[in-house]
């Protein structure tokens, strides 16, 4: 194809450690984001923002791991948000209502989006988890609250988007509504099981046919960009290995020569072949 389309996706692997950020206490494991915890993952929210502004490209879509945001920074997010002309996706803190509590992430969209230009206001929704961890259920047993509703976000020139939130990644069900429906899926994450994650990665990005994204906290690393490539050195855009470490960065995604791909009859030439019973919808 003369012209590739890119969706560019910024990354900003926050460091929120589990054990310092909900500490277990005589009384249960502490409900929302330790105070100490919540300083520090401002100040590199802050920091991501301005390093991925300072790049020569500006990224389309910000992504956030799960758990990142604490509840009363929402507001200064969405303003973050619309300075930087990039949808963010980001995990929250976990969220209690009535004595139950759900893991959600929270989607901001610039008014000006797709454009990169400062907004001056954001429309936002949220999306939950459905299935949790052994450790979220040893946490909180019997108060989590699952959301069943599968999405699928429509980016335009940039694709069609499934997200998810990390134990989430491993529902068969979810793959079979997004086969054949989207280019790219975006998974945010607090997960431990790193290398589990990435070979999940190939086989779904295989699977589904499409790129896949996981955003992982910094407290065990392991962010991947990966894209059903026909060359195997193509297919790891990016992978960030290693514990403990904040860090931003930029990728790009083909959009253009997937979606042509994609479609009925075409014979793979950038791409793996499609898996079997691939139907474009």
């Amino acid at each position: 194809m003369a012209y590739e389309e890119y969706l560019k996706i910024g990354f900003i692997q926050t460091v929120v450690e589990g054990n310092m950020a909900w500490p277990e206490t005589k009384q249960g494991y502490l409900e929302n984001m330790s105070r100490a915890s919540e300083v520090r993952v401002i100040e590199e929210l802050k920091q991501g923002f301005i390093d991925l502004t300072n790049y020569l490209e500006k990224p389309d879509i910000i992504v956030i791991p799960e758990l990142s945001i604490p509840l009363g920074f929402e507001y200064d997010l969405r303003k973050l948000t619309a300075s930087s002309g990039a949808v963010v996706i980001a995990g929250l803190d976990f969220v209690w209502n009535m004595g139950k509590v759900a893991n959600k992430a929270l989607v901001c969209v610039p008014k000006n989006w797709p454009s990169n230009r400062r907004s001056v206001s954001t429309s936002f929704f949220y999306f939950g988890k459905t299935f949790y961890s052994r450790y979220e259920e040893k946490m909180y047993p019997g108060q989590l609250e699952s959301e069943t509703a599968m999405y699928i976000l429509d980016a335009g020139k940039f694709g069609k988007i499934g997200v998810a939130i990390c134990s989430d990644f491993f529902d068969l069900e979810r793959f079979v509504v997004y086969k054949g429906r989207v280019h790219h899926l975006i998974i945010i994450a607090h997960n431990i099981d790193t290398e589990s994650y990435y070979f999940l990665t190939e086989a779904i990005s295989r699977l589904v046919f499409c790129n896949v994204v996981i955003c992982n906290t910094g407290e065990y690393g392991d962010s991947i960009a990966f894209s059903p490539k026909k060359e195997p050195f193509d297919r790891t855009i990016y992978r960030h290995k290693g514990k403990g470490l904040f860090s931003t960065q930029i990728v790009k995604l083909p959009v253009s020569s997937l979606d042509h791909e994609q479609k009925p009859k075409i014979k793979p030439k950038l791409f793996k072949s499609k898996p079997p019973g691939y139907i474009k919808y």
